[in-house]
């Protein structure tokens, strides 16, 4: 700046920066653009011409425009009487412009429009191509898959548009061929996606045999993966092998992923020599734990137990490429420090290297109790081969693991000393594998009855661990045995402590409560375990049977119906469905359960009882109810009830002669039955034949028999015996409901017989008790119909007033 006169007041305003001057300020790139946006923005004043509703004449109804733009600027063609105060008019409506900016901005010159060029058009269909492709990949990943296909069927019609356009505007050469390839590729992929699997191949042919489009060959394993999908292996095969001899060996991982694709194809043809060849390639190159497996078992497959042996070994060779997990395990005074490593061990990369280190333990494992059995002469050899190999590996600690796999191979082998010889070795460890070995003993000893061997392991598994729920389970099933049922309920509440989730520790608490007949209680837990195993046929059955002892009959059938879409063929549910419609009274809907139950398993007495009953006695079909007892004779010969229901089946449909062979048949079988004797009896009289008399003589010394063991029997204490060969029964027709079992395919897939055999005539299930003797007759299967009085010769009723002789007496 220049000197300043210090005289002058008005001197040194006009010096300063040219930052601040306006005089070039509409020539700034900034300033364009405000004024683009802003005063563009803004109406520009226009002159107000008058009209018919404006006066004329009088100085305060006229209306004058704007001096800046409703006449020129010049000071020349203004009269002096418009003069008036600087800044002020009364008509303005303009907004405040000392610069007289929107002079300027009507002579600024404004972005040309787009012109509607060849070029503009392609670029905007190209944008529109994009667009819809983008749409028909997102509509794909939202499973929407009709709307991909359209999306990617307009993008192609588009394009080949675009094409025609080019090639009128002669612009061919400026073709974007990468936006082709994207519309032909999502094209093809769209087709895959809604299963036009044709469409698709013939949509990737196009491309692989466009040379202008480059890595057009890895698309070949796409058709290989179409091809694998229409059940066409040779095919999909012989593109695999294109695709890998076309992939340079820069595309190492790829590769790999090809070579992969064509063992397992290999796999399911059954081609097993040339999968495992596959497979081995993928090793040498880069040795992976999938196909190491995958090589095993088609060596397995070929019972190559050398190529077995070289195969695990391979395996256990394969890095992982993770941390050691004591790396973050170091305890330190520097506080900073250990939240570092407590943060570290729980980060998503920690889970992913222990995700992996587990999966690598589990397919060593795998691999080692498929080859054991087999690559040695011995069992034990094979698994002892195995465990050193592991031992000489970087997975040296899964040996121990491997020591109770043996074990409990030799378990399902039967081999019970073998197998407890093998877990006693960790007897003397402190260490976890023994927690786990003493738990498998305490298991072996439990089954075998050995109850104080088995609580002696629990407990050392439970010292060896604290935190083993399984030894707590273990607890708890002894302490039922000695009937110590608080004790168990500790046990059972230790190991939910330790694992809220142990489905057994769940399942064995309800089982406890229910056994002291605490429902409610039974109720929640059972409940509590479908949310962890939603669909357990044992659990649905404990809960569906719960709600039958509550007498809540729609509750239980309910829970059996689900029980019964899992397992459909399952008499004992269906049994259970019937008696409780048969408790209700719906006869028709229990004949229907009772007869599907009959249909897979036509063994269960108590079915067969109630069939026959059903027909015999409710719908009147006696020749129906003859087939069901019929049956029941063939499986239980010995037991005369249902030779007597066949006998009065037999009777009750007219055939009198082949129901009295039936009954000569039962008393020479069993000549002390009382209630064979006096069906004889009636039948003999009712046919007029003259065996009547011996039949009732051998009537009064069966009872007569039956009295004198009966008082002998009552003179012993503890001594309650009945004759062996009354009947099951005494003197109902047909045997009530079973008493409640459970479901006999819910054990493990075992059906337990027992519940479902009639024992013989000496067990005390059918003896009579002593204290109440029914002597009379009554029909097994009901009431018999009248018979018309045909019957030839006179009825010979008076042999109950013989006397009998001291002969006939009982010793």
């Amino acid at each position: 700046m220049t000197a300043v006169d210090r005289n002058d007041i008005y001197s040194g305003y006009h010096d300063f920066s040219n930052t601040y001057s306006t005089a070039d300020l509409d020539q700034e790139e900034f300033f364009r653009e405000v004024l683009k946006t802003g005063y563009g923005a803004r109406p520009i004043a226009t002159p107000k011409y008058p009209g018919t509703g404006m006066r004329l004449g009088t100085s305060s109804g006229f209306h004058r425009g704007s001096t800046a733009s409703g006449r020129p600027g010049t000071g020349a063609l203004r009269p002096m009487t418009a003069v008036r105060g600087a800044g002020y008019t009364s008509a303005s409506r303009q907004a405040f412009d000392p610069l007289n900016m929107s002079s300027a901005l009507r002579n600024f010159p404004l972005e040309a429009e787009k012109e509607d060029t060849p070029e503009e058009k392609i670029k905007q269909a190209e944008r529109r191509i994009m667009t819809l492709i983008e749409e028909s990949a997102k509509a794909a990943c939202e499973k929407n898959m009709k709307v991909a296909l359209e999306r990617a069927r307009e993008a192609s019609s588009r394009e080949r548009a675009l094409i025609r356009l080019q090639e009128q505007a002669g612009l061919s050469d400026s073709h974007n061929i990468d936006l082709t390839f994207a519309v032909i590729f999502n094209l093809a992929c769209q087709y895959s996606n809604n299963e036009l699997y044709t469409e698709a191949i013939a949509t990737y042919q196009a491309i692989t045999r466009n040379r202008n489009f480059t890595n057009s060959a890895r698309l070949k394993m796409n058709i290989g993966n179409i091809y694998v999908k229409m059940g066409q292996l040779s095919q999909a095969i012989k593109m695999y092998q294109m695709a890998l001899d076309q992939t340079t060996t820069a595309q190492k991982y790829l590769r790999i992923k090809i070579m992969h694709n064509i063992g397992m194809l290999f796999v399911q043809m059954g081609r097993l020599e040339e999968a495992a060849n596959s497979f081995e390639w993928v090793m040498r190159e880069k040795p992976d734990l999938k196909a190491g497996m995958h090589a095993i078992l088609c060596h397995f497959a070929l019972s190559h137990e050398d190529k077995m042996k070289k195969a695990f070994l391979e395996l256990l060779d394969v890095p992982l490429y993770i941390d050691h997990d004591d790396k973050y395990s170091i305890n330190t005074d520097d506080i900073a420090a250990n939240i570092l490593n407590e943060t570290v061990k729980n980060d998503d990369l920690s889970k992913l290297e222990r995700e992996l280190k587990s999966n690598a333990e589990k397919t060593i494992l795998n691999a080692a109790n498929l080859i054991a059995p087999v690559i040695e002469e011995t069992l034990a050899g094979g698994f002892a081969w195995c465990v050193d190999a592991i031992k000489s590996s970087a997975y040296s600690p899964l040996a121990a693991n491997l020591e109770i796999n043996k074990a409990m191979v030799f378990l399902h082998n039967r081999e019970v000393r073998m197998a407890i010889d093998s877990l006693k070795v960790f007897e003397n460890q402190d260490t976890k594998i023994n927690s786990s070995a003493s738990t498998v003993l305490s298991f072996i000893h439990f089954l075998r009855g050995e109850y104080d061997q088995a609580e002696k392991y629990s407990e050392a598994a439970k010292n060896a661990d604290s935190r083993n729920a399984a030894a707590y389970v273990n607890l708890s099933a002894c302490a039922i045995m000695k009937n110590e049922l608080d004790n168990a309920k500790e046990y059972l509440a230790s190991a939910l402590e330790n694992d809220a989730a142990h489905v057994q520790a769940l399942y064995n608490l309800g089982l406890l409560y229910k056994k002291k007949n605490m429902l409610d209680e039974a109720l929640e837990y059972f409940l509590k375990l479908t949310n962890i195993v939603r669909y357990d046929p044992l659990t649905l059955y404990q809960i569906g049977h719960i709600y039958q002892l509550s007498n809540d009959v729609e509750q239980a059938a309910d829970w059996y119906n689900q029980l019964l879409g899992i397992i459909p063929s399952d008499p004992g549910v269906l049994q259970k469905l019937g008696e409780m419609f048969d408790s209700m009274g719906d006869k028709q809907q229990a004949y229907q359960y009772y007869s599907d139950s009959y249909r897979f398993y036509p063994a269960n007495f108590d079915v067969i009882d109630w069939l026959g009953s059903y027909f015999a006695q409710q719908s009147g079909l006696p020749e129906k109810a003859l087939t069901y007892f019929q049956e029941a004779v063939v499986l239980a010969p010995e037991e005369p009830k249902w030779r007597l229901c066949v006998a009065s089946c037999l009777r009750k449909t007219g055939q009198f002669h082949k129901a009295l062979a039936e009954y000569q048949d039962i008393n020479r079988r069993f000549p002390d039955n009382i209630e064979c004797l006096k069906f004889l009896v009636r039948l003999s009289n009712d046919l007029g034949l003259k065996e009547a008399q011996t039949y009732a003589i051998e009537l009064r010394r069966a009872e007569k028999a039956k009295e004198t063991k009966e008082r002998h029997g009552s003179g012993r204490p503890g001594s309650r015996r009945s004759n062996s060969g009354t009947s099951s029964r005494g003197g109902s027709g047909m045997s009530t409901l079973s008493e409640q079992r459970a479901s006999p395919t819910l054990h493990n897939g075992d059906i337990v017989r027992s519940n479902h055999r009639i024992r013989r005539a000496d067990s005390s299930e059918f003896n009579l008790d002593s204290s109440s003797h029914d002597l009379n007759y009554a029909d097994p299967v009901g009431p018999l119909p009248t018979r018309p009085m045909t019957a030839a010769g006179k009825r010979d009723d008076d042999f109950g007033d013989e006397e009998l002789g001291e002969d006939l007496l009982p010793e």
